[in-house]
């Protein structure tokens, strides 16, 4: 409402140029997973979500940081740490796990349920756990909470038992459902090295 305010004596005081439309609407590109999602914003509401933080995007090859940055595997930690931080806040819990099935790894967690691994200081995968119903998902809506219908809608899935659950790989993603059925849900969500228990 405040930057609405202010917009308004500079429209008012346009030298003879063609009207402003108040609800003419532009685009906003959210990157992730090599695709691209446009997204048209009302131009009372763009300001405003320019000014937002950008939205984390899950990827088989790390995260999507909106406006084009990426965190990528082998990324060095300290970068993607650092980059994460401004957008979620400083790591919640930062640690060594010796035991997990990839070998030992250094771990950070954020907000929301989302833990970076690194190997060797570079940036080797990520899990998602949906903890203070974090919003993370990927260029084509799968998140926390997505369905099993989404899940196959967005392409080729392979789902099988196996000692964490009914477990499901799909497009360089791993996860597990609730249930097998179309509206079971997608409960954790992981992508390159990680600890996860078997």
């Amino acid at each position: 409402m405040r930057h609405g305010l202010l917009l308004l004596p500079l429209l008012l005081a346009g030298c003879g140029g063609p009207e402003a439309e108040p609800n003419a609407a532009r685009t906003v590109v959210i990157t992730g997973n090599d695709n691209e999602l446009i997204v048209p914003v009302p131009r009372a509401t763009a300001n405003a979500a320019a000014a937002m933080e950008p939205v984390v995007a899950l990827a088989p090859d790390g995260l999507g940081l909106g406006a084009g940055r990426r965190a990528r595997f082998g990324m060095p930690r300290a970068a993607v740490t650092g980059m994460l931080a401004r957008m979620l806040g400083s790591p919640i819990e930062e640690g060594d796990d010796q035991e997990c099935g990839a070998g030992a790894l250094s771990f950070a967690s954020f907000r929301g349920g989302l833990g970076l691994y690194f190997e060797g200081g570079k940036f080797v995968g990520w899990d998602l756990d949906g903890r203070d119903g974090a919003q993370f998902a990927t260029a084509a809506g799968l998140g926390i909470g997505a369905t099993r219908k989404q899940l196959d809608a967005a392409g080729a899935v392979t789902i099988e038992d196996s000692t964490l659950g009914i477990e499901f790989s799909a497009g360089g993603l791993s996860g597990l459902l609730s249930s097998r059925d179309p509206d079971g849900e997608i409960t954790n969500l992981w992508a390159g090295a990680t600890c996860i228990a078997r």
